[in-house]
């Protein structure tokens, strides 16, 4: 499982470090599909994020939404709530 594998990318502050860091997800989503296709045997593959390059559409499981009246929603919760629940017991 790879989670939020954009997490340190896109804070370059140029237009030519987002440009690179846009390149850098390609290939590795790229790199991920072809090692699962080719070498990967039976393996499974998890990856959790945010926003996954158009490369991967096809492959995408379940979104998640931020939204109440656009399901599926949350399924972790949040920041905002679990501090407040944490504030509240």
């Amino acid at each position: 499982m790879i989670d939020s594998p954009q997490k340190n990318l896109g804070h370059g502050g140029t237009l030519d470090a987002v440009i690179a860091d846009a390149i850098t997800i390609d290939d590795s989503y790229r790199h991920l599909s072809d090692w699962v296709a080719h070498r990967g045997g039976n393996a499974q593959l998890i990856v959790v994020d945010n926003s996954p390059p158009l490369l991967a559409e096809g492959s995408v499981v379940a979104r998640y939404s931020r939204t109440v009246d656009r399901p599926p929603y949350r399924l972790i919760e949040d920041e905002t709530s679990a501090e407040e629940e944490q504030a509240g017991k």
